[in-house]
């Protein structure tokens, strides 16, 4: 509802307009357009003996704001009377308009008492937290719950039997910073105590799932991976990354040292052509690729493929290039098989 159409809070008086409308046709003179705002719509309504939606219809239409009063705010004994007893008392002890009594109940979320339950009465509420609510339920005669309810509502701590331990300003941080029944463990408090002191506080509950940054944690972005803030944090790594992009902070430039190559030893060169590369890989540590390239720098045969008696003739008559896509073998594996046989490399033309 805008301000045009909010009931005000407050009632005051005002004198009577003469020649008031009774009808929402008919006209409006200036001295009844003085009291549009100057008081409730309903108010203005009953001094001008017409309807209330007739009255707020007019207001609107000439733009004319709701009456609203500070000259009678809620105090906090007053509010303490609300749920205590029906709003229509409420409204006749306080002075407030019963809807103003209303909207201010439902605004605290204080409910109305059940039919057949008494109303509080102040030397009642004295009494909370000067013994243990069972007692005092026992004594009252009202449920344990009612009485529970009723000391949370007025912010009234739990009763400590002996002497009422003070809170310091080191256990008012930790609220809302973990469970209350963890924190009362912590505290040596009992868990009603803790959350009657946190919404005392205005502290919203404990949620796990949702970190409240700091400064000194936004410190840590881009300092150190995502994973390690929030290993330090206790939080989610999703989390972190979504505030440093939040705050646009990139992540610190990560130097990969390249590790020197690992030399061949003469046990691990023995083996190239004798087994596959594959095998060489396994047993030696080494990827394919690089026993492979080893191999072919070496002039090593591959140990898939076996020599002909035939082919041999075949060695200096061709390229060592076409002879190697011939016979389905690498050019260096025709340069060492022929090598090994004495037979020199081809001419220009082809042959020896």
């Amino acid at each position: 509802m805008n301000s045009l159409d909010g009931k005000s809070d407050q009632v005051t008086d005002a004198s009577a307009a003469s020649a008031a409308p009774s009808t929402a046709g008919a006209s409006w003179g200036p001295e009844e357009l003085k009291l549009l705002g100057a008081m409730p719509d309903s108010e203005v309504a009953r001094v001008l003996n017409c309807a209330e939606n007739a009255v707020r219809r007019r207001r609107q239409k000439l733009r004319i704001r709701a009456y609203q009063s500070s000259s009678h705010l809620w105090t906090r004994e007053e509010e303490q009377l609300l749920g205590t007893m029906p709003d229509a008392e409420v409204s006749a002890r306080t002075g407030h308009p019963l809807s103003g009594v209303i909207q201010r109940r439902q605004r605290l979320h204080i409910t109305l008492p059940r039919p057949g339950q008494r109303p509080w009465t102040t030397a009642e509420d004295k009494l909370l937290g000067t013994m243990k609510d069972r007692e005092l339920a026992q004594r009252l005669d009202r449920p344990l719950e009612a009485v529970k309810q009723r000391r949370r509502q007025l912010s009234i701590a739990h009763y400590y039997p002996g002497c009422r331990r003070l809170w310091t300003e080191a256990e008012e941080r930790l609220l809302g910073t973990m469970p209350d029944a963890r924190l009362a463990h912590r505290l040596k408090r009992s868990a009603e105590t803790v959350r009657t002191r946190r919404a005392h506080k205005g502290i919203p509950v404990f949620n796990p799932k949702k970190h409240w940054w700091t400064a000194e944690d936004d410190k840590l972005l881009g300092l150190r991976p995502d994973t390690q803030v929030a290993m330090l944090l206790g939080i989610s790594a999703t989390a972190v990354k979504h505030r440093r992009n939040q705050l646009r902070i990139s992540m610190p430039a990560q130097v990969k040292k390249a590790a020197p190559p690992k030399p061949w030893q003469a046990e691990e060169i023995a083996m190239l052509g004798k087994i596959t590369d594959a095998q060489v890989s396994r047993r030696i540590g080494r990827s394919v690729t690089s026993v492979q390239a080893k191999r072919l720098r070496l002039g090593i045969a591959s140990s898939c493929y076996r020599w002909a008696p035939g082919h041999d003739a075949l060695l200096g008559r061709f390229p060592d290039r076409v002879l190697a896509r011939r016979l389905g073998c690498t050019v260096k594996e025709v340069q060492a098989q022929r090598q090994r046989v004495g037979i020199p490399a081809p001419g220009p033309d082809g042959g020896s």
